[in-house]
């Protein structure tokens, strides 16, 4: 199996670009590199320099490609459609410009769904209003994607309008193939109830690009009884290296064997930046769980 891997600045825990607590953007690339991934996606919006010139030259410092970029936002509420398609743009430009390939799109965790991550028989559902007006918003930023040459891959995830398998299985069905494929991240399954290589296997020709992420499965178990608020959860290390969670990393490679799968993953371990966690060895330890395991 030929894969490419890249981490991401999640894994340092940049969620917001103006968090008072994240490290400084070089110091992570530094770290990227170290742990010995080739490429980063962008993190949140102003993260990473913007200028097209100085984010070249920072990722060429560091031997690192920029493979993809992160819609992370508000995408259930159509009154935030102007300001999200202004900041798909933008963000498509900038990947274009450094020859990235695809933008990770994510509905944002909120309330009452960031407390009912995992809580698959009982989470709040959109009504059909709402849920056509997400489905919409996510049309036009594929339409915007596709005239930037930039794929559109939806990302399910905890705490989102777009979490549990009957989520995943709409938004395919109403989701032109032509506009937006799937991203599967095995973590957010796994929280979720899902089977990252159940639904691998089960949108095969959608699947253009890939997280690994690993969870604790005592953290977990416990984040879904108590309804612990996703964001706590990631303080209390719900995320972990690969190989060290209950994520079956053994399946998921049989899964992309069975799909002749090549191309890109990216790596991830959400933390809390506060935390101050030393994320270079945990990225390295993932990386060197993949060599010895699905590359092996």
């Amino acid at each position: 199996m030929e894969l490419n891997l890249a981490n991401a600045p999640c894994s340092w825990g940049i969620e917001f670009a103006d968090n008072p607590e994240n490290p400084p953007w070089n110091q992570v690339l530094r770290e990227m590199s170290l742990a010995g991934y080739k490429a980063t996606e962008l993190g949140p919006l102003g993260y990473l320099p913007t200028d097209g010139g100085k984010l070249s030259t920072a990722l060429k410092e560091q031997q690192l490609k920029l493979i993809a970029g992160t819609l992370f936002d508000y995408l259930h509420k159509p009154e935030e459609r102007k300001r999200i398609l202004q900041k798909t743009e933008t963000t498509c430009r900038i990947l274009k410009e450094q020859g990235a390939e695809f933008l990770v799109v994510i509905d944002h965790v909120s309330s009452p769904r960031t407390d009912e991550a995992g809580q698959k028989e009982t989470a709040t559902r959109l009504d059909d209003a709402r849920w056509s007006e997400m489905m919409f918003t996510l049309k036009r930023v594929g339409e915007i994607c596709n005239a930037n040459g930039i794929t559109a891959t939806l990302h399910p995830h905890a705490g989102t309008y777009i979490e549990y398998e009957d989520e995943v299985i709409r938004a395919m069905d109403e989701l032109p193939a032509s506009l937006i494929s799937l991203c599967v991240d095995t973590g957010h399954c796994v929280y979720a109830g899902m089977d990252p290589a159940d639904v691998i296997k089960r949108y095969r020709d959608r699947v253009r690009y890939l997280h690994f992420k690993d969870i604790q499965q005592d953290v977990h178990a416990h984040a879904v009884k108590e309804g612990i608020d996703f964001y706590n959860a990631i303080g209390q290390n719900i995320f972990c290296p690969l190989g060290e969670g209950c994520v079956d990393f053994s399946s998921v490679k049989q899964a992309l064997n069975e799909i002749n799968f090549t191309g890109w993953v990216t790596v991830e371990q959400d933390t809390d930046p506060a935390a101050k966690n030393d994320v270079q060895t945990d990225a390295e330890k993932s990386r060197v769980f993949i060599e010895n395991t699905i590359l092996a």
